[in-house]
């Protein structure tokens, strides 16, 4: 019997100490600091290290859930707009999508995701946002644009919070902001990080991070 015991210890021992390797598995930070990202830090705070956790870690954009960034007057983005990576407008099924830069607009399409040198297409170009041109412009395109009877009743909506550009205020008004970590762990498969910043009262108070594998197809072969 106390043979039986001595080999049954050992075997506890190592299923004991065996790593759980459940997935998807999730890991609650409430003190210290996860992927360069501080408990609490301001919103303000917590960008800026968002901003060089993005680098170090190869992710570019940060969301934030339930945030209102729907308008109908291009007044309402003029603060705004250039935080932001991509404008779309909206009515019914027609539209156009305008990404930017820092500098200029590199990219535009229409009601058909194909590009376009400029929207609308059918306006003079003091009327219309056009490929290339400094993005200063955009907003006094749009005050061009929404005076046009054709265009009054577009919706507006900002998108792509890229980390390359400056820090919304408005985000500091929502209690939760989230992104993703992708990393490579071998061919074929790969993981990903699923991180919820959890603020309260200002102050980032928990992160969040659910972790999942993935196998990746290459559709090319």
């Amino acid at each position: 019997m106390k043979k039986l015991l001595l080999l049954l210890i050992p075997a506890v021992f190592l299923f004991a100490c065996k790593k759980d390797n459940t997935l998807p598995r999730t890991e609650t930070t409430t003190s210290g600091s996860k992927w360069g990202i501080r408990i609490g830090s301001s919103a303000a705070e917590v960008y800026t290290q968002l901003q060089a956790s993005a680098k170090q870690n190869n992710f570019e954009n940060v969301d934030v859930p339930g945030q209102k960034l729907t308008f109908n007057k291009p007044e309402e983005i003029q603060q705004r707009y250039k935080f932001y990576g991509m404008i779309n407008l909206q009515k019914g099924t027609d539209g156009a999508s305008i990404v930017y830069d820092a500098d200029k607009v590199t990219y535009i399409t229409g009601a058909v995701p194909s590009p376009v040198t400029k929207w609308p297409q059918t306006e003079a170009d003091g009327s219309a946002v056009i490929g290339n041109e400094p993005v200063d412009n955009i907003y006094n395109k749009l005050l061009a644009i929404y005076k046009l009877p054709a265009y009054t009743d577009y919706t507006i909506t900002l998108a792509y919070k890229l980390l390359n550009k400056g820090f919304d205020p408005d985000m500091g008004n929502y209690n939760e902001w989230s992104f993703y970590i992708f990393k490579d762990i071998k061919p074929g498969l790969i993981g990903r990080n699923y991180v919820r910043l959890i603020f309260s009262n200002g102050k980032l108070k928990q992160i969040i991070t659910e972790y999942n594998e993935f196998e990746v197809v290459n559709t090319n072969q």
